[in-house]
């Protein structure tokens, strides 16, 4: 099972370098990993300016939404 669904908002970590850490955006596709690895799972983020990137599980945090 994945950690994160479609609609989660995640902010992207300082695992690898990548001009994305630090950024928050939406999981816009959940790519499982076929043999149930999570960290190995994909997602597609996509960003409030509307360009899509994929993340490995690792590299994601979730964002709590402020109410």
């Amino acid at each position: 099972m994945t950690r994160f669904k479609v609609g989660d908002r995640v902010k992207i970590l300082p695992v690898v370098a990548t001009p994305f850490v630090g950024l928050e955006g939406t999981i816009h596709e959940v790519l499982p990993h076929d043999r149930n690895i999570t960290t190995l799972d994909r997602y597609t983020v996509v960003f409030e300016w509307g360009e899509k990137q994929s993340f490995y599980d690792a590299q994601l945090a979730r964002v709590e939404i402020q109410k």
